[in-house]
C-alpha cells in the first residue's frame, strides 16, 4: 500500500511539473523563439522534460515508455534523420519534407502525452489540486495540437492563414510563434483579428477549436474543480479510491 501511495503521489506532482513545462514552452520559449536561435534548443529540452516525466512517473508500461522515447529521439533528431531519408529517396524539396516530418512527430508525441495525462486526470480516485492542474495542461495541449494542425494547412496552402492581410512568414520560427499565438487566441475565443483563417479548412478547424475552447472549461474542467472541492471536505483516509492502483 505504501508503494502504491508513493506512486500516486509522484504521479500527482508529475502532472504539475508537466503543466509548468508546457506553460513555459507556450508563453515564453515559442514566442521568443522568433528572435533567439537558442530557443530551439530550449524547446528540445522542454520536450525532453515532458518525455522524462511521462516515462518515469506517469506510466510504467514498458512498450509505452519505449514508444515515447522513440518519438522523442526522432523529434529531436528529425533534421538528421530527414536528410538521410532524403538522400536515399531522392526527395527534391528538403525543407518541406523536414518540416513535415517534424510536425508529424510533434503531433503524435503531444497526442500521446495528452492521452497519458487524460488517463490520470479523468480516471477514478480522489481529485486533487494536481489533477486540476492536469486538466489545465490538457487544455493547453489542445492549443499546441491545433497549432501544429494549422502549420500543416499553411504548408499545403501558404495563404490559408494571413497576418494583416499577408501570408505568414516563411521562417519556421516565425510561423510557429504566430500559429501558437493564433491557436491560443482561438481556443480562448479572444479573436484579436490580426491573424485570420482564409481557407475553408483553416476556418473549419478554427471553429472546432473555438467550440472545444468553450466546452472544455465549462464542462470537464468545471466538473474536475467541483470534485476537487467535494473531495477536499472528506476525511483523509476516505479520499483514497481504487484509481490509485492504476499506472
Amino acid at each position: 500500500m505504501a508503494v502504491l501511495e508513493g506512486n500516486s503521489h509522484q504521479r500527482e506532482w508529475g502532472l504539475s511539473a508537466l503543466l509548468i513545462v508546457q506553460t513555459v514552452t507556450l508563453f515564453v520559449v515559442i514566442p521568443f523563439g522568433e528572435n533567439y536561435f537558442a530557443a530551439h534548443l530550449v524547446i528540445d529540452i522542454c520536450r525532453l522534460a515532458f518525455a522524462a516525466v511521462c516515462i518515469t512517473v506517469l506510466t510504467h508500461h514498458r512498450w509505452l515508455q519505449a514508444t515515447l522515447l522513440l518519438f522523442l529521439v526522432v523529434l529531436i533528431g528529425g533534421p538528421i534523420i530527414g536528410r538521410n531519408l532524403i538522400s536515399h529517396l531522392g526527395i527534391e524539396d528538403e525543407t518541406a519534407f523536414l518540416h513535415g516530418l517534424i510536425r508529424l512527430i510533434a503531433f503524435v508525441f503531444t497526442s500521446a502525452v495528452t492521452a497519458i495525462v487524460a488517463r490520470h486526470v479523468f480516471g477514478p480516485g480522489r481529485v486533487t489540486f494536481h489533477r486540476v492542474q492536469g486538466a489545465v495542461l490538457i487544455y493547453l495541449n489542445a492549443a499546441a495540437l491545433f497549432a501544429i494542425a494549422f502549420s500543416v494547412i499553411v504548408s499545403w496552402w501558404p495563404e490559408a492563414i494571413t497576418l494583416a492581410g499577408t501570408p505568414l512568414g516563411a521562417k519556421d520560427s516565425e510561423q510557429t510563434a504566430l500559429l501558437t499565438y493564433f491557436s491560443l487566441s482561438t481556443l480562448t475565443t479572444t479573436g484579436y483579428g490580426d491573424v485570420v483563417p482564409v481557407h475553408p479548412i483553416a476556418r473549419s478547424l478554427a471553429n472546432l477549436e473555438a467550440v472545444i475552447g468553450q466546452l472544455f472549461p465549462a464542462t470537464l474542467l468545471a466538473r474536475i474543480v467541483a470534485l476537487n472541492l467535494e473531495h477536499a471536505k472528506m476525511p483523509g483516509k476516505s479520499r483514497q479510491a481504487s484509481g490509485d492502483k492504476s499506472d
